[in-house]
């Protein structure tokens, strides 16, 4: 079996390189600006059923 060359090594390293923080940056994009929610919907928050404190 013949030896990879070295620049084939460096390329693939240099795309999985370039994946990684492609997939970081839109982690960071989507999490920074969201996705677009229907305004007439009730946040999450005000939509759970908040439980009375227990008595003492």
């Amino acid at each position: 079996m013949d030896r990879t060359p070295k620049t084939a090594i460096r390329g693939m390293m240099s795309y999985v390189l370039a994946l990684l923080v492609l997939g970081i940056v839109a982690g960071a994009v989507y999490t920074i600006y969201g996705h677009p929610t229907d305004p007439s919907e009730p946040p999450a928050a005000e939509s759970i059923p908040q439980k009375a404190p227990a008595p003492q």
